[in-house]
């Protein structure tokens, strides 16, 4: 006989509440897709739902004989002569001191209490978010961690942190989409948060002692990315200059990150989101944290693959990007620097992409971790080095740094084989799931001559990265490759770019 409950957890919880078939597709079922409804998944635990302001699961059981009162006059009734609001003691009106009440307007509710969001916002984030974090790790790292308390965070990261765990849930409701009747009651709410973290950074910053402070240096920071992961118009350079300037009065980058250990991991991720920011971004227009030599010096010294969950690139593909980061700005800097030594640059450089093995790697690290098994670090390392390949073509062959020859073409054409053919299972296998962001856009640029079919496919997976991890960037791209489709002719990667861009964070 089966195992009954092995029968249930393959229906969604929306399909149990509708009483329907499910037909168990994962992440997303089919019936919840077809309807337009937010798929709840298939957890162990019913999965937290997000109410309406004022809206309730249940009343308690009136007494026989009780009138029944919509929700506000009930409250009118039970309150003292003076009632609470959010902003103190009010009378009520005069009407409804006594006598006829008739025709006297209703009683507007007290405004939700901002712990309410808060208590929601770390459940939902212990329940739904950290799980998938945990669960998808190459190895340990600082930035998965559940929220166990509130009372020691300052205001500034804690409605910071609120703000993210709303958005996260409006992604997975509506891919960003504030129309839709779901969302409208928590669109409030998500910006009421940012709204007090936004205010409570500027009191930090603008008093010479706590500008000083490690707190304002962390809101800052966790600021930035939040606000990058939630905008679909983020301006990257402006931001991330501006906290550059706040690093100056501790020291600047190099001094903090070699020094400050409750601040490496977030500098670390900086540093990584930087060098993935350049690659997407015009070569006249990079983000230095540091000179090259500098920029390697730290990768040797903190960079690994395990350690910023959204990328996993290998290390010795890590430290090719960027050093073709260096070369398009280079070119961008000195438009007619010796084009034949460049060219014999750029050369050597591929050739060194080439020699690159995923299986030696994912060996490597596959015998040695015990959360993921080789067969998905091989698939990661396969993944990267045709992107990071294909990335090292398309990019100096737009600066003119590569000189386009019969060989140069067919490597371009044999990585793109490579990456069009395992785009697919890197989206089946939950760990490379993750990391998939950077590779999609690779694709995307390449597949300006591939047909619209493979156009298609990119688009809905940079979708279901989006609402997978609950942020807008994936959605900024496909948005950004939809229009290099559409001039059909421009097929330089370089084309692709209209400013700076930061799509892994």
């Amino acid at each position: 006989m089966p195992n009954l409950a092995t029968l249930r957890l393959q229906h969604c919880w929306e399909c149990r509440r509708r009483r329907v078939v499910c037909d168990g597709q994962q992440p997303v079922c089919t019936k919840c897709r077809t309807a337009g409804i937010v798929c709840p998944g298939y957890a162990d635990k019913k999965p937290l739902q997000w109410l309406a302001p004022g809206q309730v699961m249940s009343r308690p059981k009136r007494r026989k004989g009780q009138a029944w009162l919509p929700p506000p006059q009930r409250q009118a009734s039970c309150i003292s002569p003076k009632r609470q609001t959010g902003g103190g003691y009010v009378s009520p009106p005069e009407s409804q001191k006594g006598g006829d009440s008739s025709g006297a307007p209703p009683i507007t509710p007290a405004p939700r209490p901002e712990m309410f969001d808060i208590i929601e916002a770390m459940l939902y984030y212990n329940a739904r978010i950290y799980p998938d974090l945990q669960s998808h790790q190459l190895g340990p790292s600082q930035f998965v961690f559940p929220m166990l308390t509130v009372e020691d965070i300052p205001l500034s990261i804690l409605h910071t942190l609120v703000s993210v765990t709303i958005n996260h849930r409006i992604m997975q409701m509506s891919d960003c989409c504030p129309e839709i009747d779901l969302v409208k009651p928590i669109l409030p709410r998500f910006y009421h948060h940012r709204g007090i973290a936004i205010r409570a950074i500027n009191e930090l910053l603008d008093m010479e002692e706590t500008r000083r402070g490690l707190e304002a240096v962390v809101s800052v920071y966790a600021f930035l990315f939040a606000f990058l992961q939630q905008s679909m118009t983020p301006s990257w350079r402006t931001h991330v200059d501006g906290f550059m300037t706040l690093l100056e009065f501790h020291g600047g980058f190099l001094e903090i990150i070699d020094r400050c250990d409750q601040m490496r991991p977030s500098l670390v991720g900086l540093m990584i989101t930087a060098v993935l920011a350049n690659t997407t971004s015009p070569p006249d227009n990079q983000f230095q944290i540091a000179d090259t030599p500098t920029t390697l010096r730290l990768t040797k010294d903190y960079y690994t693959e395990v350690y910023f969950p959204p990328m996993s690139c290998p290390t010795p593909l890590f430290v090719n990007l960027i050093t073709i980061n260096e070369l398009r700005a280079a070119g961008a800097r000195e438009p007619s620097h010796h084009p034949q030594t460049t060219n014999q640059t750029a050369l050597d450089l591929l050739a060194q992409i080439d020699r690159f093995s995923p299986e030696d790697w994912a060996s490597n690290l596959g015998s040695s971790s015990v959360f993921a098994k080789r067969d998905e670090f091989l698939v990661i390392g396969r993944l990267f080095h045709a992107s990071v390949a294909l990335y090292c073509i398309l990019s100096l062959l737009s600066t003119g740094a590569l000189t386009p020859t019969h060989e140069v073409e067919v490597l371009r054409a044999r990585y793109a084989r490579v990456l069009f053919s395992i785009l697919e299972t890197g989206m089946a296998t939950p760990r490379a799931r993750k990391r998939m962001t950077w590779p999609l856009i690779v694709a995307g640029v390449e597949a300006a001559g591939a047909g619209a079919d493979v156009q298609r496919y990119i688009g809905r997976c940079l979708v279901d990265m989006a609402r997978d991890q609950g942020i807008s960037p994936p959605l900024v791209a496909k948005r950004l490759l939809e229009r290099f489709w559409v001039r059909g002719g421009e097929k330089r990667w370089d084309d692709c770019w209209d400013g700076a861009y930061a799509f892994v964070m």
